[in-house]
């Protein structure tokens, strides 16, 4: 009995896993040549594996000749570019005509990446001239990737539509600003090692102004021109004897004493001739 449920059971598993994985993107796109380097990217980057596994899908792909400088991305930012053409939904021309109004916002598969921001996980979807424009949600970006035509359809589970050139979304290189940010506000410093370096003038410690302070009470003020005139300093006059004591009696053997003498003798010969 048990050998007989075996073999059914493993059929159920098998065909759970078919419906699962309801198609293979590589061998799709592997049947349009125009759309050879966009499939190889999608198998290069690993997304390819994800995409097989979601059961309704809408892939936006890039032809050969416009392809760009995707080629040129490293794996990690190459994933995360093109998932956001991979969106998580069904959409053909016909579902498309019948948006009800002009403009659409799609979810994409980068969206369930947990790291989109400021819209990168959504495109606007945009009814202009008769076709549809494509592009990134992030506020900013270009919208100029137009439809060209519908590549395949497998109702309802995944449709590829071909679009004109590739999709920018900006940061997706991890260099994404918010669009509005304002700029950053001066703050305080909050200890000493943020407080600014110190003046050549601040940096003199209280120590050093009170250690040249004496210097500078002690110091000779500068000479003004009346200090250097004669008038300000002491003058021999000043310093001189009262006038009586200015004539010293000249010393016996000068002129003047010599004088006296003689005058003093001549009155006493003149006392001794009237005396006769």
């Amino acid at each position: 009995m048990s050998r007989s449920i075996a073999p059914l059971l493993c059929t159920f598993l098998l065909l759970a896993a078919t419906s699962a994985s309801a198609f293979n993107i590589t061998k799709i796109l592997s049947q349009y040549s125009d759309y050879s380097t966009f499939n190889e990217l999608l198998s290069k980057s690993g997304l390819a594996t994800e995409i097989n596994k979601r059961a309704t899908i809408t892939i936006l792909a890039v032809p050969n000749g416009a392809i760009g400088d995707l080629t040129s991305k490293s794996d990690d930012v190459l994933k995360r570019e093109l998932s956001t053409y991979v969106v998580l939904d069904y959409y053909d021309i016909p579902k498309l005509r019948s948006m009800k109004e002009k403009t659409a916002k799609f979810t994409n598969m980068y969206q369930q990446s947990g790291k989109a921001a400021y819209d990168q996980g959504f495109l606007n979807v945009t009814a202009k001239d008769g076709s549809f424009v494509f592009g990134s949600a992030v506020k900013g970006a270009q919208r100029d990737s137009r439809l060209e035509k519908s590549v395949m359809n497998q109702p309802y589970n995944i449709s590829i539509l071909g679009i004109s050139q590739p999709m920018v979304t900006p940061g997706l290189d991890g260099t994404l600003a918010p669009v509005s940010a304002p700029p950053p506000k001066a703050t305080a410093p909050s200890s000493p090692e943020s407080s600014p370096p110190p003046s050549d003038d601040e940096a003199e410690s209280p120590e050093e102004e009170e250690a040249e302070s004496p210097v500078e009470e002690t110091e000779a003020p500068s000479p003004s021109e009346d200090a250097d005139s004669p008038a300000s300093s002491p003058s021999p006059a000043d310093d001189s004897p009262p006038a009586d004591a200015q004539s010293p009696p000249p010393p016996a053997g000068s002129s003047a004493g010599k004088l006296k003498v003689s005058f003093g003798l001549l009155v006493v010969l003149a006392s001794m001739v009237a005396a006769f």
